[in-house]
């Protein structure tokens, strides 16, 4: 099994554990729907990765906290609209610090 199959196999395993809570919770179509859907897109994902061959040297590492950072910072970013300038703020900064995490990482590269 390549790494990103894993990894969407592992996201789809959490939105079926979610998928099945939601079920449990509401009788709404839409949503179960929706979730349902995101859990079968996923699989299709993983299984796509698993028919892709990954090249065997890349410029960028598998795993990167700065990338990571990024992510959480644009989430933080998002939710601060409805919290709060301060939690804008903190998101902000998050990303800057992993975007020049990033910009340092492939400058080893």
């Amino acid at each position: 099994m390549s790494r990103p199959s894993v990894v969407f196999l592992v996201w789809a395993a959490f939105l079926v554990a979610l998928a099945l809570l939601l079920l449990a919770w509401t009788q709404s179509a839409l949503m179960n729907g929706l979730l349902f859907g995101a859990v079968a897109g996923t699989l299709l994902l993983a299984v796509l990765a698993l028919r892709s061959r990954e090249p065997r040297w890349r410029l960028v590492p598998d795993v990167s906290l700065p990338t990571v950072l990024i992510g959480v910072g644009i989430a933080l970013a998002v939710a601060g609209v409805a919290l709060g300038t301060w939690l804008v703020l903190i998101g902000c900064g998050l990303a800057v610090v992993g975007l020049a995490g990033v910009v340092r990482e492939l400058a080893r590269a």
